[in-house]
């Protein structure tokens, strides 16, 4: 029973010094009054960014994303079959690459676009990298 409430009294000691801590860098990471009026302005204008981003930003990602793979992924299968060069075997490699291609871009799509919507929106809404259509993007 004794080293039941020593138990206690350690938690309680060791919580209390938690939160004595969490409070004093709670005041050391506060922005300055004009940051976060800023901030707080600029909220809304972020989240209907990011909401945009995702809606239009994810189909374009996809479809940037599905071409390339398939143009790749044909370019691929058509060379294992005898050359990208010639007619037969890319019509060959474009059976396989189609869907291969379409199917690895859909999902590069949907993660690169929300990614591109979540990380480009905070310091730049509404702009062109937000929306999937820089052409400096992965």
């Amino acid at each position: 029973m004794k080293n039941r409430n020593n138990l206690k009294a350690l938690t309680c000691a060791v919580l209390a010094v938690a939160a004595l801590a969490s409070t004093v860098n709670v005041q050391a990471l506060a922005d300055e009054p004009k940051d976060m009026a800023s901030n707080a302005v600029l909220f809304p204008v972020r989240a209907a960014s990011i909401a945009s981003g995702l809606v239009i930003g994810i189909p374009v990602a996809i479809a940037r994303r599905s071409s390339n793979r398939v143009i790749e992924y044909t370019g691929n299968f058509a060379d294992k079959m005898g050359g990208k060069d010639h007619i037969p075997p890319k019509v060959f490699g474009s059976i396989f690459g189609l869907p291969f291609g379409l199917l690895v871009g859909t999902g590069e799509g949907l993660y690169y676009g929300g990614k591109n919507a979540f990380s480009n929106s905070v310091e730049k809404p509404f702009s062109l990298a937000a929306f999937s259509l820089d052409k400096e993007l992965e």
